[in-house]
């Protein structure tokens, strides 16, 4: 099984190949300058977290990625993604590129079954609007709010996972 990473080119339309690799220390101090999230704050600089950067052909970073797993756990936790910001909706009017918060969340996925959680991850959606936006986009379910109020904490699980996952095997 291969899985290939991708994203599409919003001017051109053109699929992009992406790699996934551990980031290094470099590609988190890229983040001071730009950024939304300085990933080398003392939250996101967690041992327990892993990094990873998804970098074009060039070797350009388009997003981060912080994603937790424990020995206990029945799933992959999703801390933190982030766009750069050419690809940031927060951020920039016109993306650099789209498809990143769904190849993300698959490479979750995929440390997931690789670590025999079978695919199953969970994270929280910052707004409404992205828990509604994983909900009808990416078959999220939620499971509740960690604080009254707070942010939705939702998963992806079964027939969802595997249809993320899969837009990546070849």
């Amino acid at each position: 099984m291969t899985l290939q990473y991708f994203v599409t080119a919003s001017e051109s339309n053109v699929v992009v190949p992406v790699e996934i690799d551990k980031a290094t220390t470099a590609d988190l101090a890229a983040t001071k300058s730009g950024w939304q999230t300085d990933w080398t704050s003392d939250f996101i600089e967690d041992p327990s977290l892993e990094k990873y950067a998804a970098r074009t052909d060039s070797g350009e970073i388009i997003a981060l990625g912080a994603y937790r797993e424990t020995e206990s756990s029945m799933f992959v936790y999703i801390e933190y993604i982030e766009s750069h910001p050419e690809s940031n909706p927060t951020i920039s009017k016109k993306q650099k590129y789209s498809g990143i918060g769904h190849m993300m969340i698959a490479f979750g996925i995929q440390l997931s079954i690789d670590s025999g959680k079978n695919g199953v991850v969970t994270f929280e959606a910052k707004t409404d609007e992205l828990a509604r936006h994983y909900i009808r986009d990416f078959g999220a379910v939620q499971i509740f709010s960690k604080h009254s109020g707070g942010p939705a904490l939702l998963m992806i699980a079964d027939n969802a996972a595997f249809s993320l996952f899969n837009t990546y095997l070849s």
